[in-house]
């Protein structure tokens, strides 16, 4: 029988673009010192609860990256190699990367060609994800919702898979908003309301048993002690 296995999926730090209140995808910016503090805390209370990582992944943004060695080492894990995999990126914003947000969310359409309503946008991943891809990108770097969801699911179930083979545990995962709110749509669609916005630094847990993914807490700020990121 397999052993079951904890994935942590960690949102990073506030960056600077976060703080201007600009998208994010695959540009990047750095941690603020509110965003470094919050990766240490949240490192700090994981160790306090006893967490230890058999093995350890993020984003190959800097903001990821960063975010994991801050959290690894308040833990007393800074040892852990991390491995930066690119299938843990955000979302690809095309045109609209660096945008102000307001800007970015107002220029999404749905398959219907009208806005996205958004109280709604959270429920409407896939056409907010294809709207870019078609209308919004002259790079020719963005993904349909099919190509996101596949590399997703395909780190996800990668980590997984690495995690059970040494004997299971915990394993963390280091990557973005967007990103962990399509895995949440993906695997569980009907708590999409309760990762509406994720927290920076905040915590999404996963069980993987028998093949399969199993949500346990979404969205989880406790370990921050005082819920402030």
């Amino acid at each position: 029988m397999q052993q079951t296995v904890i994935l942590y999926l960690v949102r990073h730090g506030q960056t600077m673009l976060n703080l201007l209140d600009r998208s994010q995808g695959w540009a990047d910016s750095p941690l603020t010192p509110a965003g470094e503090e919050a990766a240490a805390r949240l490192g700090e209370g994981l160790r306090r609860e006893g967490v230890r990582f058999t093995a350890a992944w993020s984003s190959d943004s800097g903001r990821a990256r960063e975010t994991a060695r801050i959290l690894l080492a308040h833990m007393g894990q800074g040892g852990l190699p991390c491995t930066a995999d690119k299938r843990f990126r955000e979302w690809c914003l095309g045109d609209l990367e660096g945008r102000p947000n307001l800007e970015f969310l107002t220029s999404l359409r749905g398959y219907d060609g009208q806005p996205i309503p958004l109280e709604n946008l959270n429920h409407r991943l896939p056409e907010a994800v294809d709207c870019v891809h078609k209308d919004h990108d002259s790079t020719g770097m963005s993904q349909s919702f099919s190509e996101l969801s596949a590399r997703l699911l395909d780190g996800l179930r990668t980590a997984a898979e690495a995690v059970a083979v040494q004997g299971g545990g915990a394993g963390l995962i280091v990557s973005h908003a967007l990103s962990i709110k399509t895995l949440v749509h993906l695997l569980v669609p009907e708590r999409m309301d309760q990762a509406g916005y994720l927290r920076n630094a905040s915590v999404c847990r996963f069980a993987y048993e028998d093949g399969g993914f199993r949500a346990l807490e979404l969205n989880d700020v406790h370990y921050l002690e005082d819920g402030q990121p």
